[in-house]
């Protein structure tokens, strides 16, 4: 008891008190959102997209290394989002839920193995995770396989990248 504060406690309001509660007016959603940080993202939803039968064709045609996670869960693990959302730069992440049997077989990945973590790159080789599943090892191994990856300059300058590395791990060298 606080002899300073006069009236009643504060009671919560709950939904079950008034109906106005219930549902803000639809102009209020406008006032209480955030304002834009950030530019518009291309893949709404975080740097992490959903890999289906239907997007198939556009994950194939996405240049770089991709990294996928196969699981039997309903939604993406938050460890994932956090490595996609920290190492976004590197790659693209994508993730296949157990329900696309099609795309689990064209991996090579059966429900026995989730969760499975791989990254592909450009030539359609692949990379499979193996360890325990941390945020520092998960970290580790996409920069490893994103740093492991040819680059188109890397080609042309005729040495460098490979697909486990060699690239003698300092900086790159400018053309004369």
């Amino acid at each position: 008891y606080d002899p300073v504060v006069r009236g009643p406690p504060p009671v919560e309001a709950s939904p079950a008190m008034h109906p106005a509660i219930r549902a803000p007016p639809a102009w209020q959603r406008e006032f209480d959102s955030p304002a834009p940080t950030q530019p518009h993202q291309a893949h709404p939803g975080g740097p992490n997209r959903m890999l289906d039968s239907s997007n198939l064709y556009a994950f194939r045609a996405t240049g770089g290394v991709k990294a996928v996670l196969f699981t039997a869960l309903d939604e993406t693990p938050e460890i994932w989002n956090r490595v996609a959302l920290s190492n976004r730069s590197l790659c693209s992440f994508w993730s296949v839920r157990a329900s696309e049997a099609g795309l689990m077989s064209t991996f090579d990945v059966t429900r026995q193995q989730l969760p499975r973590i791989m990254c592909v790159r450009e030539d359609g080789s692949r990379s499979v995770f193996e360890g325990s599943v941390s945020l520092r090892a998960l970290t580790a191994f996409i920069r490893q396989e994103c740093a492991a990856a040819p680059t188109p300059a890397a080609g042309r300058a005729g040495g460098g990248g490979g697909l486990l590395g060699g690239g003698g791990g300092g900086p790159p060298t400018p053309p004369p």
